[in-house]
């Protein structure tokens, strides 16, 4: 990641990527109910974390980060 980003951006990605569990289990199955719903909360552009982590990783917060 060459950007650099401010400190809660970065937190907010960092929550999104390992502590939600909603986003966690939509990233691993794909699928499902928790797919869904991440999908839809980045459709409808409301949940502050998967807004900071599609802006640090630059994919929506249902894909997996890119390797760097």
């Amino acid at each position: 990641m060459a950007e650099q980003f401010d400190v809660k951006t970065q937190k907010r990605a960092d929550v999104c990527l390992n502590k939600c569990s909603t986003c966690k289990k939509g990233r691993e199955k794909q699928s499902g109910f928790s797919f869904k719903l991440v999908k839809l909360e980045d459709k409808l552009n409301i949940c502050p974390w998967c807004k900071a982590y599609r802006k640090v990783y630059g994919v929506p917060a249902w894909e997996n980060p890119p390797e760097s």
